[in-house]
């Protein structure tokens, strides 16, 4: 599990962009046409519990077991971003991001200066319908 875990340089939202604490040219922006889809998956209670174990595995390290931020590689994606992985509970950041948005980030991954600061899930997590299960469950640390 952290094997993979360590990986994850991020939260899932490195997953996020990064607002005014980053220069506009360094903003990691989701294509328009990524950012406007919308999952396929049918939100079900089994999903989000798919998504929370996905997101246990692989989001966790940065982005912490319940989403704030403060998970144990935390302190090296903010030595390499200047910032903590951003608080997913946080209601700001959960109305700032599509649902397409962050299925882009999460697949595609975000790498500066050869860093990587997201990993890409695409081949971590190869099933597009997991990756939106991750969503899913994203969306509900919004309500925590």
């Amino acid at each position: 599990m952290y094997t993979a875990s360590l990986l994850t340089l991020s939260l899932l939202l490195a997953v996020l962009p990064a607002g005014s604490q980053t220069a506009p040219s360094e903003q990691w922006v989701a294509p328009d046409t990524e950012r406007g889809k919308a999952s396929p998956v049918p939100v079900t209670p089994e999903g989000i519990d798919r998504g929370r174990h996905l997101y246990r595995e692989h989001c966790a390290t940065c982005h912490g077991e319940t989403g704030k931020g403060d998970g144990p590689s935390s302190k090296l994606h903010a030595f390499r971003t200047s910032r903590p992985p951003h608080d997913l509970t946080d209601a700001s950041v959960q109305t700032m991001l599509a649902d397409g948005e962050i299925f882009w980030k999460m697949t595609a991954g975000y790498r500066r200066d050869g860093k990587v600061i997201m990993p890409s899930y695409g081949k971590l997590v190869p099933s597009d319908e997991d990756r939106w299960r991750i969503v899913q469950y994203v969306r509900t640390l919004g309500h925590n």
